[in-house]
């Protein structure tokens, strides 16, 4: 059976290191204090990037206890706006740029774009209103969902709100 010199080399080196008891090639000494000050650093390192981490992820945190105080279920964007202390007006025009919403052309009220209702951002509720001449109307309101309130609440933190 054939053993290549260099794999030879390495048992024969560990097999030394082990009789002799010398630390791993990747073992810290911790009476080294250069080898103990490196640690720290990476220690400090890696404590910025989980610090980091989690000041993203008190965004979300925020946006969910300001939804928790708004009631269960579906809003209307006005109510919405409302939770999200911004103008209705800037909500309005926020889902219309970054198509959530739109207005068919010659139409009156705005429509959700179906991917934010199948994706249950958005939805919509159907009325049936009786005109003052006995006639009935169908009215559509489009409401925002607890999952699309909190989407929102991320896209409009504010940073006095908690």
């Amino acid at each position: 059976m054939w053993i290549s010199p260099a794999f030879h080399l390495k048992v024969i080196r560990a097999y030394d290191a082990l009789v002799t008891q010398q630390p791993h090639p990747g073992a810290i000494d911790i009476r080294d204090p250069k080898q103990l000050a490196i640690v720290a650093l990476q220690l400090v390192e890696v404590n910025r990037d989980l610090q980091a981490k989690v000041d993203t992820m008190q965004v979300a945190v925020d946006a969910h206890h300001r939804i928790a105080k708004a009631s269960a279920g579906s809003r209307c964007v006005t109510d919405a706006a409302k939770d999200l202390q911004v103008r209705p007006k800037d909500l309005f025009s926020w889902l219309s740029a970054n198509r959530w919403i739109y207005r068919r052309p010659g139409g009156s009220g705005w429509l959700a774009y179906q991917d934010r209702i199948q994706a249950g951002l958005l939805e919509h509720k159907v009325h049936t209103v009786e005109r003052p001449d006995g006639t009935d109307k169908v009215v559509e309101n489009l409401l925002v969902t607890p999952k699309g309130l909190a989407k929102l609440a991320v896209a409009f933190r504010t940073p006095n709100a908690a």
